[in-house]
């Protein structure tokens, strides 16, 4: 697989043009380090809506030289067809050269020159040694088809399907290098299309960036797994293969799904591109892959309280744990938040998730800090600029935090079996969100309101009527739950109490 770059816009004198960089796997046979193709206008806009087009013919043009060159590699089908059907010293063109005044033979041992009359001259030869093969074979009292076949193969000939297998192999790859037809459209080419139609989404504000980047490494994968097939080869029994890698690598059911699934939507858009007839991914029955998923278990109080016992347990980890068992926010919305994002109104102090980067669009909404938690969030505010974060944790490429990273790693020593109600219980920093939405429920607060704390999806028609539950109701219901195993905050920032 080629490790493609985007293609970029650039300006060039008076015209904009597209620029791709070439995949270093590629540059031998391009012979370039850069492609580029002019836009014809000056007008940037007009410019970014070529900008997809002209990429996916770069690179399509890449995929054909690198083909090109590939015939002349050993392990090629096209060598191995010459090599094993014995053709090595055939001459099958005489090219006039003009320096010695003569015809020079070439042999099939050299790949041929990158027009399509070589190519169909290197098929006949293939061919023809197939055809003499097969003849042989349903002629055995013919002495002289037998004598050739052993002599050519020193005693060993092959026999007429694996002939057959060979020459059909040396075809595909000679149609893909010198066929008339439109040129070949493979997954990886195709990709960077796809690429460019997620961007222009995310820049539209239809998609979320990290859901973008998502579905283009989960496709890369499900590349490396089947390998860089063409659109029209591909099957439903690719999207199987790939589920029984997933399930191999002891993914869940739902992972399964949602990769296979970004797959289908790429593939979806290249039905409406006219790329593919139909998407050979509807209809799939993954039912079977994969486990079924288990929700993480809720706290009780005594592995609360072990929690945030933890010798040397690190500060930013401590409050962090501390905020998603007042809130109920997901890590990475606590994890994220910038102290622009702390505001106060009416005097309820609230984080404000409106504008944030969020899962879904329910996530979308004002958070109250109940009073145990506001000086913890009070001291993490002060003396910080706006656009600061709360917390420390470094961000990775993907614009996620390592929080995940370091809870994951603490969060075991709390030895939470030992004190938990049932022994079968599975545990991670998620297990906060549903510890905090069953204390909310035990202190019997309204299901709409429980709700539109943790930013869940409201699923009833009433729900879709007004602005939802105000400020004020959500801050009385966080204030309900005692947080016992929380003394520690009032300790630790007095002033702010």
């Amino acid at each position: 697989m080629l490790n493609w770059h985007a293609a970029r816009v650039s300006r060039r004198g008076q015209k904009y043009y597209v620029v791709l960089t070439v995949p270093k796997e590629a540059r031998a046979a391009v012979g370039s380090t850069q492609l580029r193709i002019s836009t014809g206008t000056s007008d940037l806009k007009e410019a970014e809506k070529k900008r997809c087009d002209l990429e996916l013919q770069m690179r399509q043009q890449i995929l054909r030289k690198v083909q090109e060159n590939r015939l002349s590699a050993r392990d090629s089908a096209f060598q191995t067809a010459v090599r094993e059907l014995g053709l090595t010293d055939v001459s099958y063109l005489f090219p006039y050269c003009q320096k010695i005044g003569d015809v020079v033979p070439q042999t099939l041992a050299d790949a041929p020159p990158k027009d399509r009359y070589s190519a169909n001259k290197a098929i006949q030869e293939l061919s023809k040694a197939e055809t003499e093969i097969r003849l042989a074979s349903l002629h055995p009292e013919d002495p002289s088809r037998q004598l050739m076949l052993l002599e050519r193969f020193d005693m060993k000939p092959p026999s007429p399907d694996k002939a057959a297998e060979l020459v059909a192999n040396a075809k595909q790859e000679l149609e893909r290098s010198f066929g008339d037809s439109k040129p070949t459209v493979t997954l990886s080419s195709y990709l960077g299309a796809f690429e460019s139609s997620l961007n222009r989404r995310v820049e539209n504000g239809n998609l979320q960036e990290k859901t973008s980047n998502s579905r283009l490494k989960n496709i890369g994968q499900f590349i490396d797994v089947v390998g860089d097939l063409e659109l029209t080869e591909l099957e439903a029994k690719h999207a199987y293969q790939f589920a029984k890698q997933l399930e191999a690598d002891g993914k869940a059911h739902r992972t399964i799904q949602t990769r296979i699934s970004d797959v289908t939507t790429m593939l979806t858009e290249a039905v409406q591109d006219g790329e593919l007839k139909t998407n050979p991914f509807n209809g799939l029955k993954l039912a079977r892959f994969g486990k079924t998923g288990r929700n993480y278990t809720p706290l009780n109080d005594r592995q609360l309280e072990a929690l945030f016992s933890i010798r040397d347990l690190p500060k930013d980890v401590r409050d962090i744990w501390a905020v998603l068992i007042c809130t109920g926010m997901r890590l990475d919305e606590a994890a994220l938040c910038r102290v622009r994002q702390v505001s106060e109104r009416d005097g309820i102090l609230f984080i404000d998730l409106r504008d944030a980067r969020v899962k879904n669009e329910g996530s979308r909404r004002e958070v109250p800090v109940c009073d145990t938690l506001a000086p913890l969030i009070r001291a993490r505010v002060k003396d910080k600029k706006s656009d600061e974060r709360l917390f420390g944790f470094s961000i990775k490429s993907d614009g996620k935090s390592r929080a995940s990273e370091q809870c994951s790693y603490w969060l075991p020593l709390a030895n939470l079996p030992k004190f938990a109600d049932s022994p079968d219980g599975l545990y991670a920093t998620h297990s906060l969100r549903g510890t905090f939405k069953d204390k909310l429920r035990d202190a019997e607060v309204n299901f709409e309101v429980n709700n539109a704390i943790l930013g869940h999806d409201q699923h009833t028609v009433s729900a879709t009527y007004g602005r939802g539950p105000s400020l004020q109701a959500k801050k009385e219901a966080v204030n309900r739950p005692i947080h016992r195993y929380l003394e520690w905050i009032s300790e630790d920032y007095p002033a702010l109490s």
